[in-house]
């Protein structure tokens, strides 16, 4: 009768296993493990990918994998941690990643104890510092008390751990509470209308190893998406899982094993150990300079392929003409001046004119300051004008001359162009107008290189129409000499 109970939770654990796992086996299961090398595997049914932590620059994208495994066994003290490459490692791993993995069938696996903060720089140079689980969206806290109680809670939804488990002989801390972190929800979630649906985001944990004080030992924890009507909470989607497994008596190769054949149903071979790798075995040679010379080829395809890409990048440039704002629309739009012709003098104080522009054409010389201007409203508001008035005084006080005003503003940003309002208010372009100042949009400018880059735009004529200009630049003519596969934004002026 025993032997019969224990078939048939076997065959629970494997059906249970089976469904949890469907959505992977529609395809080739991917597993990315950070902290362990040796693991790599490339077959019909399942790919590893491993990353020493000294190497986690190399890893392309978290959100590609189904099995996200964090080992933590190997950093073992403070001085390794702070080794680690933490900015770079959290460009790939944030909140909004996790929740991506996690929303796909995804799963995370961490092993050892995640308790450390890490120190790292962030995305403007700032000193940062963090929990390290603060890409998971949720609140930690710990107890640091030791012991060696353990209580498995034994029953087939946990079967898969029991191995591991097993090993646990004593620990040096334990869960409290967990909670979420509402700033983070905010970023992936809409709060607000999940709210007017009576819907909310919680957590779900379930302990299947603590101690004697109720503490989590090793835990799964999922989000839910529920909805709270009529006084009842009903559960609508769930997110996960994240498995946190703690450090047991296993040693970190055996642990990786286990928790890769037990839970992530691989078996795999131990990795060759350092001493092994100093030996060839018989025919070795000739495959070893084989591989030479293919990763000789692969270097140069790739050192190729990075050439062309900032060719690329270089190339695309123009682009953010039509979408970028503040100080990365000002560097562009003065490339791009400079590629029409002119001489642009870049600005050498903060919060005043964006540039001096001088271009020469035979004996007549303009010269021009510039205010580049960026919105997400419809229409620009009066200051950006204001503003450029302010710099044609300065010009003529620090300078001594009299500097036509170029005016030029992307607006409505977050809009493709041919969805884009008219841009300036019809006391806006008097204004302008009695200002004597040139007004052009970045797409406008956009336009302009598109025909010089083909050569059908005259120079000379498109300065000498600016300088001449007061008020709106009237780009009727250029949009007209337009081929309509060269650009698909409707110019809204």
């Amino acid at each position: 009768m025993r032997y019969e109970l224990l078939l048939l939770v076997k065959l629970f654990v494997i059906l249970f296993k089976r469904e949890r796992y469907y959505d992977m086996a529609q395809r080739r299961q991917k597993v990315l493990l950070i902290g362990a090398t040796g693991y790599q595997r490339n077959l019909d049914d399942v790919r590893i990918e491993c990353y020493d932590w000294m190497k986690v620059s190399g890893i392309k994208s978290i959100r590609d994998f189904d099995t996200i495994i964090i080992d933590l066994l190997p950093l073992v003290s403070q001085e390794l941690r702070d080794t680690i490459d933490w900015g770079n490692f959290f460009k790939k791993l944030d909140f909004a990643v996790a929740m991506d993995v996690l929303c796909n069938a995804g799963i995370f696996i961490i092993i050892g104890d995640p308790r450390f903060n890490v120190k790292y720089n962030g995305a403007f140079g700032e000193d940062v510092e963090e929990t390290f689980l603060h890409w998971t969206g949720i609140s930690f806290y710990w107890s640091s008390e030791p012991g060696d109680t353990v209580s498995f809670a034994e029953g087939p939804f946990y079967l898969e751990y029991a191995n591991y488990i097993a090993n646990l002989e004593q620990w040096k801390y334990s869960l409290e509470a967990c909670e979420l972190d509402e700033k983070k929800m905010s970023e992936y979630f809409n709060l607000l209308v999940l709210k007017e649906k009576s819907m909310s985001v919680r957590l779900n944990k379930n302990i299947f190893c603590k101690n004697r004080y109720e503490n989590a030992l090793s835990f799964i924890i999922r989000y839910e998406l529920v909805e709270n009507k009529y006084s009842q909470t009903k559960a609508r989607k769930t997110y996960g899982p994240m498995i946190f497994l703690p450090e047991v008596s296993l040693s970190h190769d055996e642990a990786v094993q286990c928790v890769l054949a037990d839970i992530c149903d691989i078996e795999t071979d131990l990795p060759e150990p350092a001493w092994v790798d100093q030996l060839n075995a018989p025919g070795q040679e000739e495959i070893d300079e084989k591989i030479v010379h293919i990763k000789e080829r692969i270097g140069l395809e790739v050192k190729t392929l990075e050439e062309a890409d900032a060719q690329k990048q270089e190339c695309r440039k123009c682009l953010k003409l039509l979408y970028e704002r503040e100080y990365a629309l000002e560097l562009v739009v003065r490339d791009i001046l400079r590629e029409l012709g002119a001489e642009v003098e870049d600005p050498t104080e903060n919060n005043k004119e964006d540039g001096w522009v001088v271009v020469k054409g035979g004996d007549k010389t303009y010269e021009g300051v510039i205010e580049i201007k960026s919105t997400r409203s419809d229409t620009f508001g009066e200051d950006g004008r204001k503003q450029l008035l302010d710099w044609i005084d300065r010009g003529r006080t620090l300078r001594g001359k009299n500097y036509k005003g170029l005016f030029i503003g992307n607006n409505a940003v977050d809009k493709p162009p041919n969805e884009r309002e008219k841009a300036f208010s019809d006391s806006w372009v008097n204004a302008a107008e009695l200002s004597q100042i040139c007004v052009f949009k970045t797409e406008d400018l956009y336009v302009l290189h598109l025909l010089n880059s083909s050569g059908k735009l005259s120079l000379g004529d498109l300065w000498k129409k600016i300088f001449e200009t007061n008020g709106i630049l009237d780009m009727q003519e250029y949009m007209e000499a337009l081929e309509p596969k060269d650009i698909t934004a409707k110019h809204s002026g």
